[in-house]
């Protein structure tokens, strides 16, 4: 219990100090959301009473209490851009970038997991050699260009999706999914490289340790060594692995959503901060700060589940 209480701390301080650092960055760099609103024809007295109006006029400890004193009350303020509540600007954006790192995820877990288990069962060979080759290739692409690359071969040369043919989930949710496919498998790519690696480096590991020798002595097959003994151990380091490639993909989300026109966070995010809508750009990185957060302390728990010495003295 004291570890997980200490965990849960943990995540709780780490998010306040997140949300200091994210609402002091954007109060205290240069520009001005009303300037930016009205124009550089503005009047001082304009000015002034848009400032009055959006809250800028209050010392920042003040603005800063009473804005997460607004999200503890579900209110995340106004955007400056669109005069209306950012929780309604969000609300459908957030379905979309969940479904994106989630589909991304899904897609990292079906292909390494295999993948690493089958390298490890045929080490050396021509199929080993080959993708440890072909994983440092990719591992050095970008996502963002890998998504320039998909888009340009099955979008432009095999025309099996058409770029920037968004399809709305609230329009077709299997037209949606269709779309996010690729995407998807831009974000995934290179982190099933890295994780393929791992999970075989880790298998080839346990497979050499004494318990494995005893296993096959009792009688046991191959196959049941393997699931049974030595993926439960190797499988300890991947998950955390897993984890940050999680926490990872919420940031390679952003980028992916420009290159394929996604309307998801990520583009909103960026278009939020060319155009000073702080309370928009504070939601947004705030909401994906506590999903890391929140990540990272399931990951901890889990972990300890799988493996009770871990924090035993804490």
């Amino acid at each position: 219990m004291r570890y997980v209480m200490k965990k849960l701390f943990s995540a709780i301080a780490t998010l306040f100090l997140v949300s200091v650092a994210v609402f002091f960055s954007f109060a205290l760099i240069p520009g001005d959301p009303a300037l930016k609103k009205l124009g550089t024809q503005a009047t001082p007295e304009a000015l002034m009473r848009l400032r009055e109006t959006m809250g800028l006029n209050a010392p920042l400890p003040v603005r800063y209490l009473k804005w997460v004193a607004g999200v503890f009350r579900g209110d995340l303020g106004t955007s400056y851009s669109y005069e209306i509540p950012v929780g309604e600007l969000l609300a459908d954006k957030l379905p979309v970038t969940v479904a994106l790192v989630l589909f991304s995820f899904l897609l990292l877990i079906a292909i390494a997991i295999p993948l690493g288990i089958r390298h490890a069962k045929h080490e050396g060979g021509i199929f080993d050699r080959s993708f440890l080759v072909l994983g440092q290739i990719v591992m050095a692409i970008p996502p963002f260009f890998m998504g320039i690359l998909l888009t340009w071969f099955f979008g432009i040369v095999l025309r099996v999706f058409t770029p920037g043919g968004y399809v709305s989930w609230r329009t077709s949710l299997t037209g949606f999914l269709g779309y996010l496919f690729f995407p998807a498998l831009a974000i995934a790519i290179p982190r099933v490289a890295m994780t393929t690696k791992l999970l075989r480096a880790e298998v080839l590991k346990e497979v050499r340790r004494d318990y494995v020798r005893t296993a096959f002595s009792r009688g046991n097959s191959s196959m049941a060594v393997l699931y049974r003994h030595v993926l439960k151990n190797a499988f300890l380091p991947v998950l955390t692995f897993l984890a940050m490639n999680l926490t990872d993909m919420v940031a390679g989300s952003v980028v992916i959503e420009q290159v394929f026109g996604i309307p998801g966070f990520g583009r909103f995010l960026l278009i939020s901060i060319l155009g000073r809508d702080y309370p928009v750009v504070e939601a947004i990185i705030m909401g994906l700060a506590a999903f890391i957060i929140v990540i990272n302390l399931l990951t901890d728990l889990l972990y300890r589940m799988i493996d009770p010495r871990i924090g035993a003295s804490s």
